[in-house]
């Protein structure tokens, strides 16, 4: 069955699941099957890709307006989802037609931190989330296991209010030799930390994989488990006094060891190879930094992994491993939310920089590395205006590109596009540095 999907799925090019919707889940089933989840019009839909290639959805209920998809996976029961409700006041966990209301009934003044899932060997969820008083900024780590039959039991993880933090904590279960763990992230009063606990007798313990001077953790924090136990982590943190969101991946295997690998995006995947860890991520420029009013963002998704970063055409809104070496992907552009596989990580790249010249003009130009020939779209962009397309230019021999253009506006950014042929993927380089 895997190879068969595999083979269905591989040479697809991109093939837009939700028209539209610019954010979602992704999960990859044991089998290689593919679901995509993500809310429309107050709807939980989940698709999944059939055997011919099309997308098949399914309305999974109703949600509140205002809550937020927070975690999806895929087992052998199918996919599983969780809706964070309005306000982070409770949690809704979807598993075919069973819904399981989780932290209800909250006091006043206590809210959720941004929650895990993780699914056990026999596809039944395991939910990891944290409460969190503001007042006091003191939190309480949960962990939360549903049965076959729906029923749900809550463990304690830490008490005593510990640790503070001045954002609601989040937090991620996964599975170490058979055994849950959770990690969790936080800062207070100009400290951050990231803490692995594992069970210890009848009670925790925790272990540090990261900590420093920091403000707070920002999304969600995603874990997953790697070859030998090693326990990989990233997440986005606030440096406040820098001005950066920087990326951290942790890694806790003989040795335990953390390092930023950018320094301002939003964590949206995180992907266990048999090469290492790959993070997804996504990288900014705001309407603001480029002198314009309003507050639209030109987005630029991001893949770190193995010492290299490629960049793609717009929101990266998941990434996940796919059998025998493959990488699924789901992309937010104009259309909506588009789906690609590819048979090998995404290992393009490519490169844009622009000179304005005294008549007017401005040259751009740039490389693809990786590439096997074709064009390159070049568009102009200002966030929160649609994109203009310039034109196309020629990949030379070495992969690079020229094209002269006379923009009626400024300041304005260029974005480079070259769509590989075999998977679909558009990779993509944004100008940082506007011209004006």
């Amino acid at each position: 069955m895997v190879a068969a999907a595999l083979a269905l799925a591989g040479g697809a090019s991109a093939q837009v699941v939700a028209r539209h919707v610019q954010d979602g889940e992704l999960a990859v089933a044991p089998t290689g099957k593919p679901y995509v989840a993500y809310i429309r019009s107050s709807k939980l839909r989940i698709a999944s890709r059939a055997a011919n290639g099309r997308w098949l959805t399914q309305q999974a209920g109703s949600v509140t307006p205002g809550a937020a998809l927070v975690a999806f996976e895929a087992g052998k029961l199918g996919p599983v989802a969780v809706i964070l409700a309005p306000e982070s006041r409770g949690l809704v966990v979807v598993q075919g037609r069973r819904r399981t209301q989780l932290a209800a009934g909250l006091p006043a003044g206590v809210s959720l931190g941004w929650p895990g899932l993780k699914l056990d060997s026999r596809g039944l969820p395991v939910i990891a989330y944290t409460r969190w008083r503001q007042s006091t900024h003191e939190s309480v780590l949960v962990l939360a296991r549903i049965d076959k039959r729906g029923r749900v039991n809550v463990r304690n993880v830490t008490s005593g209010g510990f640790p503070k933090s001045f954002v609601a904590p989040p937090a991620a279960p996964l599975f170490v030799g058979g055994r849950v763990h959770v990690v969790e992230s936080y800062g207070a009063d100009g400290a951050v930390g990231t803490i692995e606990w594992h069970p210890r007798k009848h009670g925790w313990a925790g272990q540090y994989i990261d900590g420093g001077v920091g403000d707070y953790p920002v999304g969600p924090l995603l874990a997953a488990t790697g070859a030998g136990g090693t326990v990989y982590a990233a997440w986005t943190e606030a440096l406040l006094g820098t001005g950066e969101l920087p990326v951290t991946l942790a890694v806790h295997g003989r040795s335990i060891q953390s390092n930023f690998v950018l320094n301002r995006a939003l964590t949206t995947g995180l992907a266990v190879t048999r090469a290492g860890p790959e993070v997804a991520a996504n990288e900014w420029l705001s309407a603001d930094e480029l002198g314009l009013p309003g507050s639209a963002v030109s987005w630029a998704g991001s893949v770190v992994g193995h010492g290299r970063r490629v960049e793609l055409d717009g929101w990266l809104a998941d990434l996940a491993a796919a059998p025998r070496g493959a990488r699924d992907l789901l992309l937010a552009g104009p259309a909506g939310l588009s789906w690609f596989r590819s048979p090998r990580p995404p290992q393009i790249r490519v490169s844009v920089e622009a000179a304005a010249t005294g008549t007017g003009a401005v040259v751009v130009s740039g490389r693809v590395r990786g590439g096997s020939g074709g064009n390159v779209a070049i568009v102009r962009e200002r966030p929160g205006s649609p994109r203009e397309t310039v034109g196309t230019a020629r990949l030379g021999a070495d992969g690079s590109f020229s094209l002269v253009d006379r923009p009626s506006a400024r300041p304005l950014l260029y974005r480079a596009i070259y769509t590989d042929a075999a998977s679909g993927i558009p990779y993509a380089a944004l100008l940082r540095q506007p011209v004006t």
